[in-house]
């Protein structure tokens, strides 16, 4: 199976979105999405205009009760209203849960003009009550899209509803925006109790909710039955107990707590923007719209990064890569306080909300390698809870200490002074103390890594030409030969399709070295019977790592080297990634020391191609026929961790690994290693017989 699709790839939009029931419903979870953040927006721009005649103080203390009222049930509440609305049915759940939220978000421009005196009082109340309302209807849509959808592509239609919730954002910013930047002629149309644009934007706002609910109307959804043993699944409902449980789950090494720790960091960045936003830039004197451009170059800035992660520094290591993302966002938010300057305030948010995706793309695909299948589930619960709980914290606490820290005019000399905003001031502080946990991520996630190059600034610099600063001294080589490596646990199936691909390119016309590792050599047969021999209980892990590295050594030096100077193509079972991945991974040693040796003993040489064929432990020791050896012996813990560094290492490096299912059969195996081989195969037939003979050789087809 080859590496899945990013988020919103069309191809994998386009399976999930042919299923029509689920294509109407994902529209109208797009609509509601977009109201949520429309209302967001519009509440907390009230706020600050019903208060703009009182102290700055009230002012930010009202926008950190808007905030709350509107972040804070979910996070709180949604376990007691989950196991309510499981026994509801579904499709009125959220059909009433729209129309509600329309009709309590119409009220709120509404009873600013019937009565004005009382205009906050019920928009917070308002805005609770819809958010309450949410907490029913969001269990009904999880519950709904897994009724619709069916379990193969329950990963594909997840993906998409985070894409309808998120993507909204940055839609309903710019939105907010344009209203506000028209305002003067909607105040010309629209009667407005405070703000033309935030009264346009919470009608409008409620359009998308009616329109929705009419959606969900009409789709041809199942009878809902409640099942006493299991309630509907709702993420919100196990934000609280993902904490513990997840925590369990992945475990408390120096990589988790450092993704933990950077997701916590550019979660309560983004928060910071949120809860900060609308005050600062009514003190740049932007206002409305200034706070719809902030929003959307923070999340335009945080979806490009989500996008981009896997094709930025693609040589780079994805653990420092995680650091130094959360360095930029760091940096971005401090500077972002202390500009005066709308336009570079925005560029520097966008720049922020990049780390932030990059840092969030990175850290779950570390967390994706390095946590086991069934234990994955817990470890991203435990991930995005703490990115919301850390975004809310944020977002609530922003606004109050800004309210405390009050405005300053700090003198320059002469006539010249510098504005120190509160809010700014905020930001400031939130940048210098996320600079600092961002270093601690840095230094935690990248302790024994195994995809690191020999330093931090060269390996920056290589990664910024193209260049795997692993692979630059085997490049000087300039061996003119093809090297592909296949590599896998036990029973992975490698000899066979090494035997495969060795018969397919022979037939082609290449001359070809199928090899294996130990064992290669006269010295590797006298290794290999050394290592694998289960009387040899005793080795140390010390030694069994130098044992295979003389091997390797010898196995390049005498073997693969001559062969790909002449130009031929070497075809190796296992290689240097085995080695790091049974005694780095499997012996629990640092796998640093280990690359360390290998380097030095097969002389840099990279393989031009490594082929990892991907197999759970169980499944590929059952294949296994005979008794088994001194390896293939050891427990299922220890193949555990093999088959996950492994898939570290092809994590590491996309561009020089194929990732195959194993358990697929092997003519499809074999098809996919040849389509990923023939673009790296030289010319079986050199230049002056082609020249003699006047033909063209042609790789055959499959």
């Amino acid at each position: 199976m080859s590496r899945s699709a990013p988020l919103g790839a069309p191809a994998e939009a386009q399976n999930v979105l042919a299923i029509t029931p689920f294509r109407r419903l994902w529209v109208s979870l797009s609509l509601s999405s977009l109201g949520d953040w429309l209302s967001l927006l519009a509440l907390v721009s009230l706020a600050v205009i019903f208060t703009s005649e009182g102290s700055a103080l009230v002012q930010y203390l009202v926008v950190a009760a808007v905030l709350t009222i509107k972040l804070a049930p979910a996070v709180l509440l949604s376990p007691l209203a989950a196991s309510v609305a499981d026994r509801l049915d579904r499709r009125w759940t959220m059909v009433g849960g729209d129309v509600l939220r329309g009709l309590l978000y119409v009220s709120i421009p509404v009873m600013g003009l019937l009565v004005p005196g009382f205009a906050l009082q019920w928009l917070l109340i308002a805005g609770l009550l819809a958010e309450i309302v949410a907490l029913f209807w969001t269990p009904a849509r999880d519950a709904t899209i897994v009724g619709l959808v069916p379990k193969r592509m329950q990963g594909q239609a997840d993906r998409l509803t985070l894409l309808a919730t998120y993507g909204a954002a940055p839609v309903a910013a710019l939105l907010f925006a344009a209203l506000a930047s028209i305002g003067n002629l909607l105040g010309a149309l629209v009667p407005s109790m405070a703000d033309p644009a935030a009264d346009v934007a919470l009608y409008l706002n409620a359009v998308t909710f009616f329109v929705a609910a009419i959606v969900v109307v009409r789709l041809p959804l199942p009878k809902h039955t409640v099942a006493k043993s299991s309630l509907s699944p709702n993420r919100d409902a196990v934000l609280m107990r993902a904490l513990g449980a997840g925590r369990g789950a992945v475990g408390t090494g120096p990589l988790t707590r450092g993704v933990l720790i950077a997701l916590a960091v550019t979660g309560a960045a983004g928060g910071l923007i949120i809860g900060a936003g609308r005050p600062h830039v009514e003190n740049l004197g932007a206002g409305n719209a200034g706070f719809g451009v902030l929003v959307a170059a923070l999340f335009l800035g945080l979806g490009l990064g989500l996008v981009a992660a896997p094709r930025v520094l693609k040589q780079f290591s994805r653990r420092r890569f995680l650091g130094l993302s959360v360095i930029l966002a760091a940096l971005s938010l401090f500077f972002a306080g202390a500009v005066t300057d709308m336009v570079l305030s925005a560029v520097l948010v966008f720049v922020m909300g990049l780390g932030a995706g990059l840092t969030w793309a990175i850290g779950t695909r570390l967390i994706n390698v390095e946590v086991e299948e069934d234990r994955r589930e817990a470890a991203f619960a435990l991930l995005h809870a703490t990115g919301r709980i850390a975004l809310l914290t944020a977002a609530v606490l922003a606004p109050i200490i800004a309210g405390f820290a009050g405005d300053h005019e700090i003198p320059l000399g002469g006539p010249i002074t510098y504005s120190l905003y509160g809010t700014g001031l905020v930001l400031m502080a939130g940048g210098l103390v996320a600079l600092v946990l961002a270093i601690v991520a840095h230094r935690q996630a990248n302790t024994e890594d195994p995809e690191a190059g020999p330093g931090l600034l060269p390996e920056l610099f290589a990664a910024l030409r193209g260049v795997d600063p692993r692979a630059e001294e085997a490049e000087e080589s300039d061996v003119p030969g093809t090297f592909i490596v296949l590599e896998g646990g036990e029973g992975a199936g490698k000899s066979t399709q090494v035997r495969d691909l060795t018969v397919w390119l022979r037939d082609q016309g290449f001359e070809v070295l199928g090899t294996r590792q130990p064992g290669a050599t006269k010295l590797g047969m006298r290794l290999r019977g050394i290592l694998l021999d289960r009387e040899n209980s005793h080795i140390t892990d010390r030694a069994e790592v130098l044992l295979y590295a003389a091997d390797k050594a010898d196995h390049v030096e005498q073997e693969i080297l001559p062969a790909l100077r002449r130009g031929a193509v070497v075809i190796s079972d296992r290689y240097v990634d085995s080695l790091l991945a049974y005694q780095g991974a499997g012996r629990d040693l640092a796998v640093t020391d280990v690359e360390e040796i290998s380097d030095w003993a097969t002389q840099g040489l990279v393989p031009d191609l490594t082929v990892l064929l991907d197999v759970r432990p169980e499944d590929g020791l059952a294949r296994l026929g005979g008794p088994a050896d001194r390896i293939e012996s050891e427990s299922t813990e220890f193949h555990e961790r093999v088959r996950k560094g492994f898939r570290a290492l092809a994590e590491a490096h996309p561009d020089r690994y194929l990732v195959l299912d194993a358990n697929e059969p092997r003519e499809k195996v074999a098809r996919e290693i040849q389509r990923r081989v023939r673009p790296l195969l030289p010319d079986p037939v050199d230049a002056g017989s082609e020249a003699v003979t006047g033909m063209i050789p042609v790789i055959k087809p499959e």
